[in-house]
């Protein structure tokens, strides 16, 4: 009967030790997940719409205050914005306790103003600890003013038959028909100018995007970085191993036998990677059963990540083996840790970081792998386009690698 092989062997003995000390194999799998489910509670899921609750004071209750506000209650305003009418006392209280996005107060005499040509203010109070909300009340009312200002120049006439009208609420056939024939009149000689319009409209059916677009919550773009950062709390704690093992007088007993440093870096790997299968597969499913991803995309993603895992070990094994003691490569692995799931995009996803960040992150090594999976996994780009370029830089790293750390463990010898 052969003897089993010597890279088999020693991934047999590293994975017992792994499944021995079983708090490490937990707490790679349970603090990302911890951490995802945190940032994902802290910055909502990034799925829903915005909503927002404006409040009107209407001292001046005519007809044109009615329109005013009425533009806030139908059409995709009143998709976002709850409107509430108030008083003065009861608006001051809502909007000093931040319980509302903007206030709009409407001073007596404003429609008439308004019909007469003459000017008016509309009170507009923000609520500072909210951006775009309060922003887009503000550019509302100040589209309303501008069209207020066209209608007073243009239908002057019309509005002069218009107001006695709404004054008295008693609207007489005869001066109905004058008002609709002035008003058709005056756009007629428009014609000229505003037809044909001088931008042209092009429709273009983008409900199947926006409905992907809408499905990519927070939590969705932290579970690629959220795997990831297992696959580098994993590859930091079994490269730093090896130097375990030289401390412990492994790596120069294998220095006395032709090849064996190499069988042991193999098996090394083989580990790692029966490691990295497992991380993967939990985490994988989990993220699959919990986001919705689709299952064709399952076996590309695991084989994606523990590829991924492999370089990132490979890496920290060149970090650990360039430094002179044990201590030493503790240090500088842990220390170069943070930095890689900061800037790489699994403490925070890449699309939440200001620009110049993200793009130091995608020279990372694993930025610029994570950010071609979450192209093809989240954003549905296709393959070639996302994987390709991050599969040769992949490869022609582990390639590297391999060679270099090969030549590096047979200097440990002279470490110990």
């Amino acid at each position: 009967m052969s003897a089993t092989p010597m890279p088999f062997t020693v991934a047999a003995i590293r994975l017992k030790k792994i499944f021995r000390e079983k708090w490490s194999l937990i707490s790679w799998l349970a603090i990302p997940i911890i951490i995802m489910f945190l940032m994902s509670l802290i910055a909502g899921t990034g799925g829903g719409k915005l909503t927002g609750r404006l409040l009107v004071t209407d001292h001046d209750q005519t007809g044109v205050s009615n329109f005013i506000i009425g533009g806030f209650s139908q059409g995709p305003m009143a998709e976002i914005f709850t409107v509430k009418q108030v008083k003065e006392a009861e608006g001051q209280e809502l909007m000093d306790a931040g319980e509302a996005s903007a206030w709009i107060v409407l001073e007596k005499g404003f429609g008439d103003a308004v019909l007469n040509n003459q000017p008016t203010t509309i009170k507009l109070m923000k609520n500072p600890a909210q951006s775009i909300l309060p922003q887009m009340v503000e550019t509302s009312m100040k589209l309303l003013v501008d069209a207020a200002s066209y209608v007073q120049v243009l239908f002057a006439k019309e509005l002069a038959v218009l107001k006695p009208m709404l004054e008295t609420k008693k609207f007489n056939d005869a001066e109905l028909v004058i008002l609709t024939l002035g008003i058709k009149k005056q756009i007629e000689s428009l014609e000229e100018t505003v037809f044909p319009p001088q931008l042209k409209l092009i429709e273009q059916q983008v409900e199947e995007a926006e409905d992907e677009a809408a499905n990519i919550t927070f939590g969705l773009l932290m579970f690629p970085g959220a795997v990831f950062m297992s696959l580098i709390f994993s590859a930091n704690s079994l490269a730093v191993n090896i130097w375990d093992d030289a401390s412990n007088g492994v790596i120069p007993r294998l220095a006395s036998t032709p090849s064996a440093l190499g069988s042991y870096f193999n098996g090394q790997i083989l580990a790692a990677v029966a490691a990295f299968v497992l991380v993967v597969l939990v985490l994988g499913l989990f993220g699959a059963f919990y986001f919705g991803l689709p299952l064709s995309k399952l076996p590309v993603m695991m084989l994606w990540l523990v590829f991924s895992g492999l370089v990132i070990y490979l890496l920290f094994c060149l970090i650990t083996l360039l430094m002179p003691t044990l201590k030493s490569a503790n240090i500088v692995v842990n220390a170069t840790t943070f930095p890689l799931l900061m800037l790489g995009g699994s403490l925070f996803p890449m699309e939440t970081m200001p620009t110049w960040l993200a793009t130091i992150g995608q020279f990372l090594p694993n930025g610029f792998m994570l950010k071609g999976l979450k192209d093809w996994l989240i954003r549905s780009e296709p393959m070639m386009e996302s994987l390709l370029m991050p599969l040769i830089f992949g490869l022609v790293m582990l390639i590297v690698l391999w060679v270099v750390n090969r030549l590096l463990i047979k200097q440990l010898i002279h470490k110990v």
